[in-house]
């Protein structure tokens, strides 16, 4: 959903038109994440499949399991344009491994349960096979920029009118895909949570220096299950962010 969308969708409604400014200013950069039709290349950004890395790489180890393949994301298909997110990459390839076991020992809250990859040169990558040989099919993926909304209570201490008055529409949003369930950057969106995952969102309300990397919804195709179906956030420090470094991630399901 890009600005123009935004707009249109709330002079639609007389009530959201009256606080028409709030929303607007609400929006926030993010990229949908959409399934394509097809495998994809060893190259393009996939989820599920075989990861394609440098040489020399290892596949990450788990202490209590497995690391399974979540997917990559090449930064250079994101469309160009204005609404790109300038806090992203311009290329490279980011590539994303979880924690897994079938006693559920690992924890999403467990440190490095999400273990992420950023290589800006991508050139002689090879794809591996898993050494536990846990592999899934594979679908391409696209993007399209646009904004995010918060889409959930907590996220907010100043709603224009009563929140109860505005949860359809922005679940109607979702049904839509106007607000995808699957995204880069926005805030983070969930199914079953009664308080903002955000790190440090309790301790420094509206001050937090972490930010919504990524939000996924469970993929049965994927054999992706976050928490009893529902989806998966993972945050990153602005610092982090702004220096390409992906190596320590926080996550939350629900």
């Amino acid at each position: 959903m890009d600005l123009t969308t935004l707009e249109n969708h709330l002079d639609a409604s007389p009530l959201l038109k009256a606080h028409k400014q709030y929303f607007l200013n609400l929006a926030q950069p993010a990229v949908a994440v959409r399934l394509g039709p097809t495998m994809g290349e060893p190259l393009q950004s996939r989820f599920g499949g075989l990861p394609v890395v440098p040489a020399g790489f290892d596949w990450p180890e788990h202490p209590n399991g497995h690391y399974l393949f979540v997917g990559q994301i090449n930064f250079a298909e994101l469309p160009d344009g204005p609404g790109r997110p300038a806090e992203l990459p311009p290329s490279g390839l980011l590539s994303l491994f979880y924690g897994f076991d079938e006693d559920d020992a690992i924890f999403w809250r467990d440190q490095d349960y999400l273990k992420a990859f950023y290589w800006p040169d991508i050139s002689g990558m090879r794809e591996i096979q898993a050494p536990h040989r846990w592999v899934t099919g594979s679908r391409a993926l696209h993007f399209e920029n646009g904004v995010d909304l918060p889409r959930h209570e907590e996220l907010r201490k100043d709603w224009p009118v009563e929140f109860d008055e505005i949860q359809d529409w922005l679940h109607g949003l979702e049904e839509s895909g106007d607000l995808p369930r699957d995204y880069l950057l926005g805030r983070p969106s969930w199914d079953s949570l009664g308080y903002d995952p955000t790190p440090e969102a309790e301790e420094c309300p509206g001050n937090s220096h972490w930010r919504s990397l990524l939000t996924l919804q469970s993929h049965e195709e994927f054999h992706w299950c976050w928490q009893d179906g529902a989806r998966l956030m993972a945050f990153i420090e602005d610092a982090r962010l702004r220096t390409r470094d992906f190596s320590h991630l926080q996550v939350d399901c629900g």
